[in-house]
């Protein structure tokens, strides 16, 4: 089922030496990390790697073909809001008014801003915004057994099954032979201009159980292309580590410095084997300190207290509102991810998780849905304001739904009033990006329990952003063993969004 739209108006951070190489040493594959030898010029905390070797890496991505279809580079931008512990996609998104008690729940559908189109009264002021946004009622995988959050997380941050994971699904600690997550693709195949971020992380990490960062990192890509991460608890005043020079280091002086060292790098030539001179990566390392506009982007306080009390006082509202100001700053990539871990027992307050297995409608109605529907409302609404929505792809989305059945006892220990893990069918919120806004796309069954038309797998949402931002998705790179590897294992963009 599509509704046509109506018209409108259009824990803790790593530290890296920031270091300046003169030249590598021989002998090294041309992949490798080089050794940093000769000057060190101060320390700048970002992605775990000197940002000259961040930059020296991101540069090796040829550019890609184009595609032919529609929506291919639409956007210039991507915000993932990923809703960790999964919301219910009934409850919230496709609503079921004339299922049987058990399965609609305490929820009544309300009426949103285009015709037709229907939402779960815990989400009043998203309702008000729905001519900016599209949701998507027919995503859905059989997990054949994967039905934990670790391997639903795996997927959805990697395009590929979790192979690695245990037979029920449960995560294991992340590591260099993953595959790469969504941002670290993004970051290496589209990097952002100089003295921008490509990829930044915000909110709180990504946890299930021990496990923290699953599906975070650039995995076999390297740590050049791994998130910038910030998070800090956003409702205070945040501190970006690594931004400012040593006291007694100015830019003229680092400056003096290149010119000793362009003199050594010619005596480097001999030995550097015909690579290409530094100086550009060292110049894009510089102008992260230079410009300073992403580090601004960290100052929330210089907004109007009028708008932070918009977006709500909360991590995750103040968090939205950080990413409103990076992508401003030119960022490609964010993810803000929901403070509440993927596992957690629901408790009251604004950071719990969305995991309730038990008492699903109060913790909805009373802590969660007031937190998020405020927080995104006012994300989307300032987007569009400001003309950032047009270019810029945002998605929100759990690991899965939850199951129809209320209270229904399983194996993952649902208890009064809970729903269980359900990743047969559920929905997400996809904005801006050259994507129609102002319709639902795709229908589930009756029990909101299997797609009935539109289907699409995780891994056509991941094709999607690739394809908006205007990366093919069927790019192919190589991991540790020289296999190919594609950034999506499956799926096609979702056209029917264009």
């Amino acid at each position: 089922m599509r509704i046509p739209a109506r018209a409108h108006p259009p824990p803790p951070q790593r530290r890296a030496d920031f270091v300046l190489t003169l030249c590598d040493r021989p002998g090294r594959r041309r992949d490798s990390r080089s050794r940093r030898d000769l000057l060190t010029v101060g320390s700048l905390s970002l992605l775990g790697w000197a940002l000259p070797d961040l930059f020296r890496w991101q540069a090796r991505a040829a550019p890609l073909p184009t595609p032919s279809s529609g929506g291919f580079a639409a956007a210039d931008a991507v915000v993932l809001i990923y809703l960790q512990g999964s919301p219910s996609h009934i409850d919230l998104w496709d609503p079921k008014p004339d299922a049987p008690a058990e399965i609609r729940g305490e929820f009544r559908p309300i009426a949103t801003n285009t015709p037709g189109f229907q939402l779960g009264e815990v989400l009043p002021l998203l309702a008000q915004q729905s001519q900016h946004y599209t949701v998507v009622r027919s995503i859905g995988v059989d997990p054949k057994g994967l039905r934990n959050h670790g391997a639903a997380i795996y997927m959805l941050m990697t395009g590929h099954n979790p192979t690695n994971f245990s037979p029920t699904g449960l995560a294991v600690p992340p590591s260099r032979e993953d595959l790469p997550s969504i941002g670290a693709n993004i970051s290496r195949y589209r990097s952002a201009d100089a003295g921008r971020f490509s990829s930044v992380a915000v909110g709180a990490p990504v946890m299930e159980g021990r496990v923290v960062g699953v599906g975070q990192s650039a995995g076999l890509h390297g740590a050049a292309f791994d998130p910038y991460t910030m998070y800090d608890d956003a409702t205070k005043r945040l501190s970006p580590v690594g931004f400012t020079l040593p006291g007694d280091v100015t830019l003229e002086r680092i400056a003096s410095r290149l010119d000793l060292r362009a003199v050594i790098d010619a005596r480097c030539q001999a030995i550097r084997q015909s690579q290409t001179t530094f100086d550009r990566f060292y110049d894009q390392a510089l102008s992260l300190i230079q410009s300073r506009r992403g580090v601004e982007a960290f100052r929330l306080e210089t907004e109007t207290p009028e708008r932070r009390q918009r977006y709500g006082m909360t991590r995750f509202g103040q968090s939205l509102l950080l990413a409103r100001r990076l992508i401003e700053a030119e960022t490609r990539f964010v993810q803000v991810t929901w403070p509440g871990r993927s596992d957690e027992e629901p408790v009251p307050g604004p950071d719990g998780s969305w995991d309730t297995h038990r008492n699903n409608f109060p913790m909805l109605r009373d802590h969660r849905c007031p937190v998020f529907d405020r927080g995104l409302s006012a994300f989307i609404e300032d987007m569009a304001t400001r003309g950032l929505l047009e270019r810029t792809l945002v998605v929100a989305i759990g690991e899965f739904g939850r199951s129809p059945k209320i209270g229904s006892p399983t194996t993952n220990n649902v208890g009064p009033g809970g729903r269980d893990h359900w990743p047969e069918c559920y929905s997400f919120l996809i904005a801006g990006g050259g994507v129609r806004a102002g319709q639902v796309y795709g229908q589930s069954d009756h029990h909101g329990a299997w797609p009935k038309n539109d289907a699409v797998h995780p891994y056509d949402l991941l094709a999607t952003i690739y394809h908006a931002i205007g990366i093919d998705p069927a790019t192919e790179y190589h991991d540790t063993l020289n296999r190919p590897r594609r950034l999506v294992e499956a799926g096609r963009p979702i056209q029917g969004l264009f």
